[in-house]
């Protein structure tokens, strides 16, 4: 069995990238693979509990991607949902002078991801994978853009990536909520819907008190902006990524259709 994290993740991502079909949905069924291989290497439990567990449920953080000046906020939004689907969250914040990427006088950012060591590598590989159908359907819009007679429309690309990162957040969103929503409603013990929701309420308070920690006055930042040429495509190319049999854990929302 491996043990090391990284040859894990690398495993795991050889699987998301079996199927090197153009279509998002057909492409995410390699996705079904991940789950099972978490389960042999001992990163998704195979029973919901609710009992608090240090070597899954205590809370860390990490950062993603690599040193910017200015904010990619299609990409932070995409890694955003993921979080907050794995009861984490992430925030933009300045590098701090010992850390890589950190240049005097020099003011770049970071993202940081805050969430339970149990949800770690499934928010990776979920969001690395996303990032990479985000950016191969953003490439394949612009060239039909172009060989449709708009050649030189400069923001389509980028708007076709905002557009595509709000509608993969949207359904996300809902997905969480309508679990969430079956779980409350469900009888107590039935499929786990019980220890399920006592999950979420560690995770999550696990990482707010890191969150309070690290950042006692942290205050919300802004969104960005969306609209213009390529938004609507990008949205509609979202709308139709398959999340069915993503990376899920039996104590989280499943990433699974509605």
């Amino acid at each position: 069995m491996c043990t090391s994290t990284d040859s894990i993740k690398a495993k795991i991502s050889k699987l998301l990238r079996l199927q090197k079909s153009d279509n998002a949905s057909e492409a995410a069924n390699a996705a079904v693979f991940v789950e099972k291989l978490c389960k042999e290497h001992g990163i998704s439990p195979d029973e919901c509990s609710p009992d608090y567990d240090p070597e899954r449920d205590v809370a860390i953080y990490w950062t993603s991607g690599k040193p910017f000046k200015r904010v990619d906020h299609a990409s932070w939004s995409l890694l955003s949902s993921v979080a907050k689907h794995f009861n984490g969250t992430t925030i933009s914040r300045c590098i701090r002078k010992g850390e890589p990427g950190y240049v005097e006088f020099k003011h770049y950012r970071t993202i940081e991801v805050l969430a339970t060591k149990g949800n770690q590598i499934q928010i990776d590989l979920y969001f690395e994978y996303l990032s990479e159908v985000m950016e191969k359907l953003a490439n394949k819009a612009k060239a039909d853009h172009d060989a449709a007679g708009f050649y030189g429309d400069r923001a389509f690309r980028g708007n076709f990536r905002k557009g595509f990162s709000r509608a993969v957040s949207a359904n996300l969103c809902a997905i969480r909520n309508l679990q969430m929503h079956k779980d409350k409603h469900q009888t107590p013990g039935v499929n786990g819907a019980l220890a399920l929701l006592k999950r979420t309420e560690v995770e999550e308070r696990e990482v707010s008190a890191l969150v309070k920690q690290r950042y006692p006055r942290i205050s919300s930042g802004g969104s960005g902006t969306y609209g213009g040429s390529g938004t609507s495509a990008g949205v509609a190319a979202g709308r139709s990524v398959s999340l069915n049999k993503q990376v899920t854990r039996s104590s989280t929302p499943a990433l699974t259709g509605y």
